[in-house]
């Protein structure tokens, strides 16, 4: 008896593991099946009105609505990348299908592996955190500041933006321009379009975005390593991450792998040769995938939780992904608090638009990488879908109430707005609304906000009207995102 259950226990003790394994896999699918599912038919817009459920909106939709020819996105979860898709086009001419293995310039994303490199030094003891930046720096040197025992920039100021750096954000080069050398746009000599590196504010004393910090850094990194930025990171992090589609290189479309996508504008038209070029690779020169760039936070992930150690110490993972200066951490943005914290870091370049997000606490996050500048507006929607799918606590749509104003309001409101002598803002009333109509373009309904205010939904746009000091309507100006724009009232 004690041997026949013995014998049915150790067959019990095969098949039974081996079923639920097997059940466990197919439940896991299923769960990714249905999310994918939710993602791609789950967007949402920014705003919906109060007492109207939000309205689900399909991913193709909304890239032909945004002239989004192509979007990629890789998604994180359980501290790995769980899927990866990509849709649409690189290329409006061509039609060329993007995959997950298409490139995209990332813009900023370049300073999450800038400061991973730094933090991989520092282990080494090659450089240290909060010495002075010009003791590394042989090439070139930044002004003495007036208070050198106390006010001098470290490579943690640099790294969280608190360096007290100009608040510079590097323009790109087109395929016809000449490219600046590193020293050359440091020192904001031609064919450098940039201003010279400067201190604008006492390092320390606030964080403010500024692509300068990472310029400075690129320097420093090549004079401690002595060879290009690009080949030190391929060294310490591609190479090992097996991130066999991420570079540094300046890219020319003649000699681009085909698998690179083309930039494209607000009005659809790609970007005149392809893309622009950005010899300051640390701020913002990456051409990576998403699923290159997911591998390279899942490791931190993985180095930050003590199982591995590839490229980073735990220690060092962990303060990579750690608040550090008011909202920055090491070139990421910080938002949530405890377990719901999350790191993020946004790109842009010319014809370029990207997103990476990340919940360290849960191990999931996302990287989502467009061909368009329209992109950022259609991101947004995709991480609202994205959040509904894995229940993250941020990227939700904001309700908003309806007003109305006194019929007399919205009569001074109405009238020309002149952004320039081609692209006039037509405002007309309809019902309790205003109508905006641009030049060469459909009109949109905007909602009341407050007495100034109003709102539009598809896509969240406000504008403030103003006046004079004889208490006139003289102007508007409007917000979308980062963008905005002022018009004049000319009739």
């Amino acid at each position: 008896m004690v041997n026949r259950t013995s014998a049915f226990g150790k067959i019990g003790g095969l098949i039974v593991p081996i079923l639920l394994l097997l059940a466990g896999c197919e439940t896991q699918k299923s769960l990714t099946r249905a999310r994918i599912k939710s993602t791609e038919n789950g967007l949402l817009r920014a705003v919906y009105i109060k007492g109207l459920k939000p309205e689900k909106l399909r991913l193709e939709d909304r890239m032909q609505f945004y002239q989004v020819p192509g979007v990629s996105l890789a998604v994180i979860d359980n501290h790995a990348i769980e899927w990866a898709k990509a849709y649409g086009v690189s290329d409006v001419q061509t039609h060329q299908l993007v995959t997950p293995d298409t490139l995209f310039q990332s813009g900023a994303f370049s300073q999450a592996v800038a400061a991973a490199v730094t933090l991989h030094l520092v282990e080494k003891e090659r450089l240290d955190l909060e010495g002075d930046i010009n003791q590394w720096i042989r090439s070139w040197k930044l002004p003495t500041p007036s208070h050198p025992a106390k006010n001098f920039i470290t490579l943690r100021r640099l790294l969280t933006h608190s360096a007290g750096l100009a608040a510079q954000v590097f323009d790109g080069y087109s395929q016809k321009e000449a490219l600046p050398g590193l020293k050359q746009v440091l020192s904001g000599e031609k064919p450098a379009k940039n201003v010279l590196v400067w201190g604008e504010s006492p390092p320390g004393s606030r964080a403010r975005y500024s692509e300068s910090n990472y310029v400075v850094l690129e320097q420093l990194l090549s004079d401690v390593e002595n060879k290009p930025f690009s080949d030190i990171a391929q060294e310490f992090f591609f190479g090992p991450l097996g991130m066999k589609n991420s570079t540094f290189e300046v890219l020319q479309p003649s000699a681009a792998p085909e698998r690179a996508s083309l930039g494209h504008l607000r009005d659809g038209k790609p970007v005149e040769g392809g893309w622009h070029n950005y010899p300051m690779a640390a701020a913002k020169g990456l051409w990576t995938t998403p699923s290159d760039f997911a591998a390279f936070v899942t490791e931190l992930l993985r180095a930050g939780m003590e199982k591995s150690s590839k490229v980073l110490s735990p220690a060092a993972a962990r303060s990579l992904l750690s608040p550090q200066v008011e909202n920055y951490a090491f070139s990421f943005s910080v938002d949530g608090r405890e377990d719901e914290i999350n790191f993020s870091i946004r790109g842009k370049t010319t014809g370029f638009s990207c997103f990476a997000v990340l919940y360290p606490a849960r191990g999931q996050g996302a990287v989502i990488m467009t061909n368009s500048e329209n992109g950022a507006i259609l991101i947004e929607e995709m991480l609202r879908a994205l959040s509904a799918a894995y229940e993250w606590p941020h990227f939700k749509p904001a309700e908003k109430a309806l007003y109305r104003l006194d019929p007399s309001i919205y009569q001074l409101y109405i009238g020309k707005y002149q952004v320039n002598p081609n692209y006039i803002l037509r405002v007309t009333q309809e019902d309790y609304n205003l109508i905006i109509q641009p030049t060469g373009q459909a009109p949109t309904k905007f909602y009341v906000e407050g007495e100034t205010l109003f709102f539009s939904i598809d896509p969240l746009i406000r504008i403030q009207f103003r006046k004079d000091k004889q208490g006139n309507v003289d102007s508007l100006v409007l917000w979308q995102q980062d963008f905005e724009l002022t018009a004049k009232k000319i009739q």
